[in-house]
């Protein structure tokens, strides 16, 4: 290829490359974008509280069958004392028993008083869960709502982006290997613009503004040069 049809595809490129960055911020400055961050924070924010109060319910619940089991025991032993003191005739051993009923009917008192609290805090902590599923399940649903709408608002969007993409890969194909591979190289290191073209005495790629001496020698040079300030592949042909 020519130089000049060389330096026509830089060019080309140069606005492609623009108008690429100029797609990729609207999308990224969709507000339906920056609200769906924001509400997949609280959904993360929720599910943390969501596992936090799963994992109370499961303590309590385990709890509440230690006591049953104590309970279960301690009654059984109450049962056996009973029935050991209907049977005694001594004195001792009827004091004994007597004294051991009434630690049994203690402890199965203060059984049942810590399994009330426990049960009273099972449900509380039912009651919170109700309540953080219910905050879930709107949240999902208004993030889903959202992400509908971005992908409605960014549909045109994308699809313009994937058009530029395309005819940049079709330009790109038109140089020289070179040349291709030089301007890929700056394309990933100077923030998606791998080409530039003067705007008057500017550079496309990074605005600044070259010196008489500068302008001079890239429009005497070579039509495919260097920007002198960001080194990118800056093409001069008519119409810059």
């Amino acid at each position: 290829m020519s130089e000049q049809k060389n330096a026509e595809a830089l060019r080309a490129l140069s606005d492609v490359d623009l108008g690429v960055l100029r797609l990729q911020k609207q999308l990224d400055e969709l507000p339906q974008k920056q609200q769906i961050l924001g509400l997949r924070q609280k959904i993360k924010e929720i599910q943390t509280k969501a596992a936090q109060i799963e994992k109370m319910a499961h303590d309590t619940a385990r709890t509440l069958s230690f006591l049953a089991d104590e309970a279960q025991l301690n009654d059984e032993q109450l049962a056996q004392s009973q029935a050991a003191l209907n049977k005694s005739k001594e004195y001792r051993e009827t004091s004994n028993l007597v004294a051991e009923m009434e630690m049994l009917a203690n402890r199965k008192a203060k059984l049942e008083e810590d399994s009330l609290i426990q049960m009273e805090k099972q449900d509380k902590i039912a009651a919170v869960g109700a309540q953080v599923s219910e905050a879930a399940q709107k949240l999902e649903a208004e993030n889903q709502a959202l992400t509908d709408a971005y992908r409605k608002a960014g549909g045109k969007l994308k699809q313009d982006l994937h058009g530029l993409e395309q005819v940049r890969e079709a330009l790109v194909a038109t140089l020289p290997e070179n040349m291709a591979l030089t301007y890929r190289k700056a394309l990933k290191a100077k923030a998606g613009i791998g080409a530039t073209h003067l705007i008057g005495n500017r550079c496309s790629g990074c605005f600044v503004t070259l010196s008489e001496g500068q302008l001079a020698k890239l429009l005497e040079g070579p039509l495919v040069g260097a920007c002198p300030n960001c080194n990118r592949m800056i093409a001069t042909v008519e119409g810059d």
